[in-house]
């Protein structure tokens, strides 16, 4: 048998409440596929803002997130965090219309002076925003202190 380290669900649910507090002010916004066609853990925040989304009808600096409910139990152990609905809709056409292929998203927490990226999303594959109608809804959620199949540490 390996070594191996696991989370307590009491930690978890600590952990949970946190992020909840650091995040009650977040935004999520969206990424142009066409800019960045894969974001990786070492994707930098100023690649990302240089990625945004700016289609007709897109909310500039992306969609406030007031509160998210949980923490709730999550199968396998661990805590799960969810946010509000957010409804992303392409607006009536500009003079040229903007367009984008919205390749994922970010979450931006309220830290001052500069917020920080707590998690990404990855639309695969992309989806259109380009027509009267293309429309995308998304709920963010956040699982804290699951425990990955053991490995050794």
């Amino acid at each position: 048998m390996a070594d191996r380290q696991l989370y307590t669900n009491e930690a978890a649910f600590a952990k949970a409440d946190d992020i909840k507090t650091a995040l009650a002010t977040s935004k999520v916004r969206l990424i142009d596929a066409a800019l960045l066609p894969a974001p990786t853990a070492f994707t930098t925040r100023d690649e990302l803002i240089a990625a945004e989304c700016t289609f007709d009808g897109y909310t500039a600096g992306g969609y406030s997130i007031t509160a998210f409910t949980g923490p709730a139990n999550t199968a396998g152990g661990g805590a799960t965090l969810t946010g509000p609905v957010v409804n992303a809709a392409y607006g009536p056409a500009g003079a040229p219309p903007v367009t984008n292929s919205v390749g994922g998203w970010w979450l931006d927490d309220a830290s001052a002076p500069t917020p920080k990226v707590r998690l990404m999303g990855i639309f695969d594959p992309p989806r259109p925003m380009g027509s009267v109608g293309d429309f995308i809804t998304m709920v963010v959620q956040i699982v804290e202190g699951r425990n990955p199949t053991p490995t050794s540490v």
